[in-house]
């Protein structure tokens, strides 16, 4: 499966290196050159596939080339999208790579900081001189503006698009249409169902889930009345982390559910449904969470109504772990494990190397961080607000442009 994958990633390459080389005002016989000379460095091509397409390169030299053009100016995008371009190379002509993002919305603060973590990565390249330019998308929710934008991405000529998908089912067509246009399409945190992506980058969200609810099922002993706080129905992220707390949860029949919600992974939501099911139940000896946000709204709610305080599993966000800081005399504790907001970056990265012609995995699995009490106080920054997340590879600056 690994080399069925790695040819099926480069037969997309070869129609992305037409596209791209012939679209962008550089002769195919330069091109073709170019992407000969790459896939004999790293040892890819047989000897008779490397001869027709020098042959093929050839030949094409003695048709003759197109001019050379400049780049894009990185025109808007239909729903708030816009360009950021870098400088073009000598003769106008830019070797850096044109990249997409397809982002379905940035409404919770871990959103809006894996798209800043994104721009820090993209912004980078961009200085030294990898990318030429990209486009930012966000189509703030709704299923069939993104699959417009992404339509809207593979007609501007995009080299990568990177895509957190609003649905893993309706977004996988539009996908498969970029890669068939012989773009490196990278689907990360929420993905799309199609494994006809060139990878899926991500933490593995089915062990994040049973993570929180194995430690939960430890500190009850077994057994116990307990709540579920889960993020938005229907999407990826949601359901797996469910597989996995689910398949802890199965194996202990003296554990009972009482009630779940769906909060959105939002603080607002999540306090609103606990004061419900605070009201409907006396007894609740603890909840499994999956967001950070959720958690410290559980927490807050349980003090407000003077309940007392149970176990209750999390994520890395500085507004719980702040939270269970000032707490721990108290008695309450948690376990958070994290899915870094610099994924974006991992997954900009990663479409990085597909393009230079590197072997990418298809399930490209970020280790999965775990805070405990015990380490608490490495990662906890009380100077910093509640919505900051604390796996970052923004620079002190850029944290305090964010968040101050």
């Amino acid at each position: 499966m690994r080399n069925a994958h790695w040819l099926s990633v480069h037969n997309v390459r070869m129609v992305y290196l037409f596209r791209r080389y012939l679209g962008r005002g550089t002769s195919l016989s330069e091109g073709l050159t170019r992407e000969l000379i790459l896939m004999n460095r790293i040892g890819k091509f047989t000897s008779i596939v490397l001869c027709v397409l020098l042959a093929l390169s050839f030949s094409i030299g003695l048709v003759g080339c197109k001019g050379a053009g400049n780049g894009s100016n990185g025109s808007n995008g239909s729903n708030g999208g816009y360009g950021v371009n870098g400088e073009s190379g000598q003769n106008g002509l830019s070797d850096g790579y044109v990249i997409g993002f397809s982002n379905f919305g940035t409404g919770n603060s871990w959103r809006v900081q894996m798209e800043a973590e994104f721009m820090a990565r993209a912004d980078q390249l961009v200085s030294d001189g990898v990318i030429d330019e990209y486009f930012m998308m966000n189509s703030m929710g709704d299923v069939d503006q993104q699959i417009a934008d992404m339509r809207e991405l593979i007609a501007k000529g995009c080299d990568a698009i990177i895509i957190t998908a609003a649905s893993p089912d309706e977004l996988s067509p539009v996908c498969e249409e970029a890669m068939e246009a012989g773009i490196v399409v990278i689907s990360f945190d929420n993905y799309v169902t199609n494994d006809n992506v060139t990878a899926k980058v991500g933490i593995d969200e089915v062990e994040f889930g049973r993570v929180g609810a194995q430690w939960l099922i430890d500190e009850l002993d077994g057994s116990g009345n307990i709540i579920v706080l889960n993020g938005i129905e229907g999407s990826g992220v949601d359901a797996m982390r469910n597989e996995g707390a689910k398949s802890v949860f199965a194996k202990y029949p003296d554990i009972t559910i009482l009630e779940q919600a769906w909060a959105g992974w939002d603080y607002a939501q999540a306090k609103s449904a606990v004061e419900e099911i605070l009201a409907e139940h006396q007894q609740i000896d603890g909840v499994w969470s999956q967001g950070g946000a959720m958690t410290q709204a559980a927490l807050d709610t349980f003090i407000a109504a003077d309940r007392p305080l149970v176990p209750m599993s999390g994520e890395a966000n500085n507004g719980l772990l702040k939270s269970w800081k000032q707490h721990l005399e108290n008695g309450f504790d948690s376990i958070a494990p994290c899915s870094p907001t610099s994924m974006s970056a991992d997954a900009l990265d990663t479409a990085i190397r597909a393009l230079d012609g590197k072997l990418v995995e298809l399930h490209t699995i970020i280790s999965l961080p775990i805070i405990t009490s015990d380490t608490l106080d490495d990662y906890v920054r009380m100077d910093l607000p509640d919505d900051f997340w604390n796996y970052t590879i923004l620079t002190s600056e850029q944290i305090d442009e964010l968040y101050r």
